[in-house]
């Protein structure tokens, strides 16, 4: 019979090594990276309930583009005053006068108008017509804003809610549609 070799006192060791290092516990798995948390989704800036007020001296600025027009009484009795393409339309029926600016608005908003002219500045609360997509406010024929309106310096500025403001020119076609009105 063939007898093993013997070890050697360094090969023992090294043997022994092996053997405790196989009896080690495995090593537990890496814990989960945390899931990535989201980023904020954007959310748009809420409407603002009246338009930034124009800013800088509106007496001396560039005009808005676009012309006055005026539309004499039709079948529905209404004379207007119509600046650019509809942007802002003066409106009279029955000896009341109604301002009205084309525009879309968040439901259920606030609206306002602010009008100023050379003899000051007027808030004035207004409607939606959802059907004809115009923010609106109507006052008596009488009212003292629409002579502000006439006899301004030149040009008179409307802010409306969600809308950018018009600076617009006094024109003849405006103090002509208030003067029908007021008969």
């Amino acid at each position: 019979m063939h007898n093993p070799p013997a070890l050697t006192p360094r090969i023992a060791s090294l043997m022994a090594l092996s053997l405790l290092a196989s009896c080690v516990a495995p090593q537990a798995a890496p814990a989960p990276a945390p899931a990535p948390t989201p980023a904020p989704t954007p959310t748009a800036p809420a409407p603002r309930p009246v338009s930034d007020r124009y800013a800088g001296d509106w007496s001396t600025a560039e005009l808005s583009t676009g012309e006055w027009g005026r539309q004499a009484a039709g079948r529905d009795g209404e004379t207007r005053a119509i600046f650019g393409d509809g942007a802002m339309r003066i409106t009279c029926k029955a000896r009341q006068i109604m301002l009205s600016r084309h525009g879309i608005i968040p439901a259920d908003a606030e609206i306002r108008f602010r009008v100023r002219s050379s003899f000051g500045e007027r808030a004035l609360p207004a409607r939606y017509d959802t059907a004809s997509r115009s923010l609106y406010f109507t006052l008596p024929a009488s009212d003292q804003l629409w002579d502000q309106i006439i006899y301004s310096r030149g040009r008179f500025l409307v802010e409306a809610s969600f809308q950018p403001p018009l600076l617009v020119p006094t024109r003849p076609e405006v103090a002509r549609t208030i003067a029908d009105c007021r008969g």
